[in-house]
């Protein structure tokens, strides 16, 4: 389910539409959904960091759900040259929402090179909702 089509719409803070997909701000977080077909990438990374530091400021600890509604690869060294980033600290936690069980297994084997506290979820609504239960909240 695309996020602008669920019940947490209204409590969207802000939008930006990229190159890579669309990112969504809210109070204590972030959600991305990533184009069809697109390379997610250091660059597209880079892109997204800079825009969640405009938004929050920063001194934030960010927690990023992955709305995956769309087939798409992530490079493989990405997480690798994510964590050489000096603001790879800000990442407090990362969700992954899957459909199917190809985007199931893809963030499976991301979660190997997450450092910080990773999870899968079958639906929008059960991410955002664990969000809730985390104690390490956004600071800025």
């Amino acid at each position: 389910m695309k996020l602008i089509d669920s019940k947490f719409a209204p409590l969207i803070e802000g939008i930006q539409v990229t190159r890579f997909g669309v990112v969504y701000f809210f109070h204590e977080f972030v959600v991305t959904e990533i184009n069809e077909g697109e390379l997610y990438s250091s660059k597209s990374s880079a892109e997204l960091t800079k825009l969640i530091f405009e938004h929050y400021g920063p001194n934030t600890n960010i927690h990023v759900i992955s709305n995956r509604i769309n087939n798409y690869s992530v490079e493989p060294t990405y997480w690798f040259d994510f964590y050489k980033n000096e603001n790879a600290n800000a990442l407090k936690k990362v969700s992954f929402v899957y459909y199917n069980e190809l985007a199931y297994s893809n963030a499976k084997l991301e979660q190997i090179f997450i450092k910080c506290k990773s999870e899968c979820f079958k639906s929008l609504h059960d991410a955002i909702d664990s969000i809730s239960n985390i104690t390490d909240k956004r600071t800025a």
